[in-house]
């Protein structure tokens, strides 16, 4: 079942929240699983969240998450799969993806595309530093 959809996003703009449940386990004495993926805008989104359950990571970091795109069926791409994986959650928006009767229905914007960063921990002081 889809999350709503955060509609208010901007560039720049910064979305956290913890779907984590209580009493989640966390690192027990084990080194610590990051992973990094670019998920290509959640095209494969059941299949992402499927590897991703696998991998059991404790951080992760994905690139190129979509928001409220039609090519994307205008999920919110990063709530799902931090929703479906009970992680803490925050949300980086890097560019409004504006619509365009140019794009095809497959590239179609609409939204807003970012970063996110995952987390079995909790997640503090979430900023971004502007690149110059």
């Amino acid at each position: 079942m889809p999350v709503a959809v955060e509609t208010s996003l901007t560039p720049g703009a910064i979305f956290q929240r913890d779907f984590r449940t209580r009493g989640q386990q966390t690192v027990d004495g084990r080194p610590l699983r990051i992973l990094q993926w670019n998920i290509e805008r959640g095209y494969q989104l059941q299949r992402i969240i499927s590897e991703l359950k696998a991998a059991d990571a404790d951080i992760i970091a994905l690139q190129e998450i979509d928001i409220g795109n039609e090519r994307s069926d205008k999920y919110d791409t990063g709530v799902e799969i931090a929703t479906q994986l009970c992680l803490n959650y925050a949300f980086l928006c890097e560019f409004e993806e504006l619509h365009s009767p140019q794009r095809s229905a497959d590239a179609q914007g609409g939204g807003v595309h970012g970063n996110a960063i995952l987390s079995k921990f909790d997640i503090s002081n979430v900023r971004a530093i502007e690149h110059r």
